[in-house]
């Protein structure tokens, strides 16, 4: 009793102690609710419509990407340019799918598991046609070559034995099942919108005679440029008006950064060029020796060449390097070229010219394969086929039977030219090229079987070159793009703000160039490869005012500094940001009130003082004329010359290089004849162009696009 006593003596005081805990209970549940709502924001790649995309989907859908173009172009790797217009691709095809689909739900329009199974048995998208779904016979898609793939699949799956590429077939089936059902879904969209986009014959007739009446005018031409800017005013209050004017032109749908940037390239110093000349005279002293090809192509080897060296005859363009290309004719054979230097492709070169001859660059041939169980048999069975040829043998013959087509093929020495060929496959090309027409030869291969050549026909006959030629680029060294590096490092701990940087850059010999208007999707700065992290820098962490420390380039052959100079909010871009663009144009408008004052009061093109006077032919209202004395398209012109009567002059008018007046000197027809129904149906699909342009980037800007991927690449 005294404890419960006790107990009710402190009442008050519990209750509060368990309010306050019950309340730090809720705010902690809070807390961690707030802390996992913001985990998933920083998780999202970018939104549409409200609807997120996470780095696990996004991720899924760029290797799905990436995937279907390692198939359909047959590459196994890909360069940081491809990867971003693949990762950009994705993305693209991400946003204007969920955009259709929001779209065709309102139209209440859909696409069937019948309707996609159809298309794809059809082959009716490009994504399927691949060789692994073609038909090895007729080169055209086979529903057939899928199924199978299909079924090997679940066989394989059943087994546990899916390999790597088995597995990548599956996955780029089912990728394009989903890109199968996008593309008829916009079919569809594309169809209702088709629909609503006519013509009729009175539009039809008007945009006939737009393109088909002709003007030939007399010219009469006063650029703005006759008038010096000096001799016009140009007033805060005029700046304002024309910015108010033109303000949906400065519409930005992005937060954008102007930055400073220093852009250090790192080239090969004094001491880096002595050195590489050393190796190259090194180089070409080991060439010369080479005696055979053998020993060419290890001196070709031994020195890392750009250009590979393979014992057969080329022409001349078959040489990557002009440089090179343009020495074959000049030296002697036999000899080998002292070391130059090449600065359009910042390399050194040397050149061994081993033969050159006239020969035939198209030859057509035919072919068997022939293999015993040993060389001896080969070359028995070789000379028995070569015996029954001699005698008269068919050779498509004798070639069936050794399930072979001995089909006529032809030849040009430029499918070989680039290939780093065999010792086998050099032997075969040079039998190719060497054996004259309607001769038989036989080349024998490392692995005992022989090949035997049948050379049917030859042609073209050039000059050919068997040369060898040691091509290094001319790098840096690692102690030359580090003394770049600690040089560049030491000025910016001594100038950290943007401020500083650009007070004392050219002392240093740097030089701080503006990069306005940059946006977090162009995965680098300034084209630089490997400154994404710049990029991110610049939109995550940077502040007006600051500078970044130092990013390397891919190939580290930059070294780049970054500053940040202001942020720019979505919306419209503020009037100081366009105020050049602004001045010239009120500088234009104001030189057209001084040119127009003059000339308003004349009503032919040879009154018109100062003027430059040209005769222009063919315009039409349809296309803008392009005035010569102007370097300018004025679209006004045509409306003038469309409008004016023939032998009528028209009055003075501002253009957008200058004031313009003309005189029509003869009216005609082209001639295109008329065809309304032809002509309703074109203008229809151009109407449906411009209006669907249109309406994807009215979606686009209803959905709120974010573009968060930049966080994440």
């Amino acid at each position: 009793m005294a404890a419960l006593q006790k107990i009710r003596s402190h009442g008050v005081l519990l209750v509060a102690i368990i309010a306050i805990a019950l309340a730090l209970f809720v705010i902690g549940d809070g807390i961690r609710g707030c802390e996992s709502f913001s985990m998933q924001a920083k998780q999202q790649v970018g939104e549409v419509d409200g609807e997120s995309m996470s780095i696990q989907e996004y991720q899924d859908m760029t290797k799905s990407f990436q995937n279907y173009y390692e198939i359909a172009t047959q590459k196994s790797s890909f360069s940081e340019d491809e990867l971003n217009q693949i990762n950009d691709e994705a993305w693209n095809t991400f946003v204007q799918s969920k955009l259709i689909e929001k779209e065709c739900a309102k139209a209440g329009i859909a696409v069937s598991e019948e309707e996609v199974a159809n298309a794809i048995k059809l082959g009716m998208s490009q994504m399927l046609q691949i060789p692994y779904f073609m038909n090895q016979q007729t080169q055209r898609y086979d529903y057939a070559q899928v199924n199978q793939v299909l079924t090997a699949y679940k066989q394989a799956k059943e087994q546990g034995q899916v390999n790597d590429m088995l597995q990548k077939l599956y996955d780029y089936y089912m990728f394009a099942q989903k890109q199968v059902r996008s593309q008829l879904l916009m079919q569809k969209y594309q169809a209702l919108l088709t629909n609503l986009f006519l013509s009729n014959p009175v539009e039809a007739k008007l945009s006939f005679d737009s393109r088909s009446s002709q003007s030939d005018v007399l010219l009469a031409t006063v650029p703005f440029s006759s008038i010096d800017d000096k001799d016009v005013t140009v007033s805060d209050a005029d700046l304002k008006a024309k910015y108010n004017e033109e303000k949906e032109k400065f519409a930005s749908e992005d937060e954008t950064r102007d930055l400073k940037i220093i852009d250090l390239p790192v080239v090969a110093s004094a001491a880096d060029r002595t050195a590489a000349e050393k190796d190259m005279n090194d180089a070409s002293a080991q060439l010369a020796k080479a005696e055979g090809a053998k020993a060419v192509k290890q001196a070709v080897r031994d020195n890392t060449s750009m250009i590979a060296y393979t014992n057969i005859f080329k022409t001349k363009d078959a040489f990557p390097l002009p440089a090179v290309k343009n020495l074959l004719d000049s030296i002697a054979v036999g000899s080998t070229t002292k070391p130059a230097y090449d600065q359009a492709s910042n390399s050194y070169y040397t050149v061994k010219l081993i033969d050159r001859v006239q020969k035939a660059d198209s030859v057509c041939y035919r072919q068997i394969g022939v293999a015993g169980k040993d060389e001896k048999e080969s070359a028995s069975k070789a000379d028995s086929i070569i015996n029954a040829l001699n005698g008269g043998a068919s050779f498509k013959d004798l070639a069936k039977k050794y399930a072979q087509t001995g089909d006529s093929v032809w030849a040009t020495t430029s499918q070989f030219a680039q290939a780093n060929l065999d010792d086998d496959y050099t032997s075969i090309v040079n039998a190719l090229y060497s054996t004259p027409a309607g001769q038989t030869t036989k080349v024998a291969l490392s692995n005992g079987s022989v090949v035997i050549l049948r050379i049917d026909q030859t042609k073209d006959v050039k000059t050919m070159y068997n040369a060898a030629a040691i091509v290094k680029t001319l790098d840096f060294s690692t102690e030359t793009f580090n003394a770049e590096y600690n040089k560049l490092s030491s000025f910016v701990a001594k100038n950290n703000t943007l401020e500083a940087l650009e007070k004392n850059a050219a002392k240093e010999n740097y030089v701080v160039r503006p990069l306005d208007n940059t946006r977090n999707t162009a995965h680098n700065i300034a084209g630089i490869r490997g400154t994404h992290e710049a990029l991110k820098w610049a939109f995550d962490t940077a502040k007006e005012g600051q500078v970044s420390e130092l990013y390397e380039s891919t190939d580290r052959s930059h070294i780049l500094v970054v500053g940040l100079a202001k942020v720019n909010p979505k919306g419209y871009l503020s009037e100081e940001k366009v105020k050049e663009y602004l001045e010239s144009e009120v500088k234009n408008d104001k030189k057209a009130e001084k040119i127009l004052a003059t000339a308003k009061d004349f009503a032919s093109t040879s009154a018109f003082k100062g003027a430059k006077v040209d005769t222009v032919k063919n315009i039409t209202f349809a296309a803008p004329t392009f005035v010569p004395s102007t370097t300018s398209s004025e679209p006004i012109v045509s409306a003038l010359a469309s409008k004016t009567a023939k032998g009528q002059a028209s009055k003075a008018v501002k253009g957008n290089a200058g004031v313009y007046a003309l005189k029509v000197l003869d009216k005609k027809q082209s001639a295109e004849k008329f065809d309304a129904k032809a002509e309703q149906t074109s203008l229809s699909q151009q109407n449906l162009r411009a209006a669907t342009g249109n309406l994807m980037y009215v979606l686009y800007k209803k959905a709120n696009v974010v573009d968060n991927r930049y966080k994440f690449q």
